[in-house]
């Protein structure tokens, strides 16, 4: 299992707490290491605007609010853009962002992982 995040983040750190208190061992990946590859891998499971968190600050400076994601990714070149965007800044991406057992979990949503 794989916890991909920045370690100074509260989402991150309850993600890393809620993992510990099932007992599950996990690697820490930091976010900011991000990679094609593996960006490709999440967008199997994940549309891109699942992954971007709209609310952040890295959102905000960079101007993309739900709407303007929402039309980007109607465009093949917006989709494009978006994951230039996420791989150039991946502290776009919700987090903490955990691999297991095949299976992709963004934000909140590792409370559904089972130990």
């Amino acid at each position: 299992m794989k916890l991909y995040g920045i370690k100074n983040c509260n989402s991150v750190k309850k993600g890393c707490e809620f993992l510990q208190n099932l007992g599950l061992k996990y690697d820490f990946c930091d976010i900011k290491k991000l990679d094609e590859a593996t960006l490709k891998l999440w967008l199997e499971q994940k549309a891109l605007n699942e992954l971007i968190n709209s609310s952040g600050i890295s959102a905000k400076k960079l101007g993309l609010n739900k709407e303007k994601i929402a039309n980007l990714m109607q465009d093949s070149k917006g989709v494009t853009e978006l994951e230039r965007l996420i791989l150039q800044s991946p502290s776009l991406i919700k987090r903490p962002v955990i691999e297991s057992k095949g299976k992709v979990y963004v934000g909140l949503e590792y409370e559904k992982i089972k130990a």
